[in-house]
């Protein structure tokens, strides 16, 4: 009886480094979207802050962190230095993203005479 209970305590550990080990595989790029164009334009969230109406209906790549998002996961907080922003999913819904993590982000923005949506396109989460 004793023999029995350490093999089975042998193989549940041996089951659990396992889980462990295959989940610790190298971090590949989360991809939500389209694919993010090589030729897009890379713009920072305080360019487009300074001068709203230059970015209407443009589409352009951002990069910064994930810092939020909301409950119902209909969209996510971005930050881009000491600026940030709400982007909304174009087409497509997103899942629950890590906060803290580098994203690069292709969006559509669209500017009102008091704030700028951004649509994202495609997404890229390392």
């Amino acid at each position: 009886m004793k023999k029995r209970i350490t093999i089975i305590s042998i193989m549940a550990v041996a089951a659990l480094v396992a889980v462990f080990v295959s989940g610790c595989g190298g971090d590949k790029p989360i991809r939500l979207g389209v694919s993010i164009p090589g030729e897009a334009p890379v713009v920072k969230l305080a360019q487009v802050m300074e001068s709203p109406t230059e970015y209407d209906g443009q589409t352009f790549v951002m990069n910064g962190t994930i810092i939020g998002q909301c409950a119902s996961l209909c969209e996510f907080f971005f930050r881009d230095g000491a600026h940030r922003a709400t982007i909304f999913p174009q087409g497509y819904q997103f899942p629950r993203l890590p906060s803290g993590k580098p994203v690069t982000v292709y969006v559509q923005a669209t500017s009102g005479p008091e704030h700028v949506v951004f649509s994202a396109l495609g997404v890229e989460i390392k």
